[in-house]
């Protein structure tokens, strides 16, 4: 896979696609003491190696070299930890580049100290010393390769110094050649992460494409299960939505031992109204009953188009005293509807309304509540209409049994 040149460019400073988490995640990286650690403990070998094969002369410099080198990483890992939350990254970025420059001139230092006077065999170690140490550097390298570089090029500069003033001129170009390849490493390792990197932020965007997807058909299908279960013309729970609620509302106060209403109301000569004054007008006063209604009525209460001109009202918690009182104020509601703004200019309409209610111990069905308020409203109506009439106060007694 390519990588375009500016990402290597942005690589070669930490700057991975120019992105601040990915640049701090790396930082917590580089800034960590485990590899200095370890990078310490083989100089201090190499040192008792020297030692045990000969005497040098600068051994102590070079551990205070060592030493120095430890605690000045410690104390940037320390004032890491505890920066300012407004720092930035770029600040970070160039602090650590003089601290891994710092380590590069510390490391070199201990082990151009260890080579002057070394042996031939000591100096063999000291050297592969270093270069394990500059491979290990380029294995991390590629988070942020030009301090990386510049630490390894600081400390084989003054390893290349000594040796050279030894007369082991052989030692040049092979080192060239290890740089050389250190480089074409480095490269390698910093077209994988950025390739990987790439392909994070791929399937990042994928993702987020696929939870707005997802998020969008959610609210289309809420959108589409509210359209189910409501009636286009007046905007109420259509008649599927009702039997539903009937059914869920009438199980939850048989369990409760609550009592509970059912109201049934019709338009009052609705088909007349419809020939007189045409269908638009019969749907506007349908639409404005229905407002009307949804207004008058508890937050508790439903409210549904029970088909054509018959709209039906749940009450939970209601006897039949409370559901006798709501019914007449939904009555009155309806008759003062002003539909003087409607085709025709037509009078303000009337309806007939029954009930049925259930005690609190009483058990019964959906199908025996309707048939029960089908009966008063058909006793309103053959009343005159325009009137209010529950189940309990027919001429003929009406039961609801188990």
């Amino acid at each position: 896979m390519s990588v375009p040149f500016h990402y290597l460019l942005q690589s070669a400073v930490g700057r991975e696609y120019g992105s601040d988490r990915h640049g701090w995640s790396m930082l917590d990286d580089l800034f960590d003491m485990w590899p200095h650690v370890t990078a310490a403990i083989a100089i201090l070998l190499t040192a008792l190696n020297t030692y045990l094969l000969g005497d040098p002369q600068y051994l102590g410099w070079c551990v205070l070299a060592l030493a120095v080198q430890l605690v000045a990483r410690a104390i940037a890992k320390l004032a890491y930890r505890r920066r300012d939350l407004a720092d930035t990254l770029d600040r970070w970025l160039l602090v650590f580049w003089f601290t891994a420059s710092g380590s590069g001139l510390l490391w070199g230092l201990s082990l151009s100290l260890l080579l002057i006077d070394a042996t031939p065999d000591a100096r063999v170690t000291i050297l592969t010393v270093g270069c394990v140490m500059v491979q290990s550097a380029s294995a991390r390298a590629y988070m942020a390769p030009l301090p990386a570089l510049t630490q390894s090029g600081l400390m084989l500069a003054m390893l290349l110094g000594v040796t050279v003033a030894h007369g082991d001129l052989l030692i040049v170009p092979i080192c060239v050649l290890f740089v050389l390849f250190q480089i074409a490493y480095i490269r390698r390792l910093i077209q994988l992460r950025l390739a990987q990197m790439q392909a994070e932020s791929e399937k990042n965007t994928l993702l987020n494409q696929l939870e707005r997807t997802n998020s969008e058909l959610k609210l289309a299908n809420e959108r589409l299960a509210r359209h189910a279960l409501t009636d286009g013309l007046t905007g109420l729970p259509n008649r599927r939505h009702f039997d539903r609620s009937l059914s869920e509302m009438l199980a939850r106060a048989t369990r409760r031992r609550q009592s509970f209403s059912l109201v049934l109301i019709d338009v009052d000569q609705f088909k007349r109204f419809n020939d007189t004054h045409g269908h638009l007008a019969g749907d506007g006063c349908l639409a404005a009953v229905g407002k009307a209604m949804a207004q008058t009525i508890r937050g508790t209460d439903v409210i549904a188009r029970y088909g054509g001109e018959e709209f039906a009202l749940l009450l939970p918690e209601t006897g039949k005293d409370a559901a006798r009182a709501l019914t007449e104020n939904l009555r009155r509601a309806i008759a003062a509807v002003d539909l003087s703004h409607l085709p025709g200019s037509p009078a303000s309409v009337t309806a007939s309304l029954g009930i049925a209610s259930k005690s609190a111990d009483e058990i019964t069905s959906a199908e025996q509540l309707i048939a029960c308020a089908d009966e008063a409203l058909y006793a309103a109506k053959h009343e005159g209409r325009d009137c209010v009439r529950h189940a309990d106060d027919l001429p003929r007694e009406t039961t609801l049994r188990a």
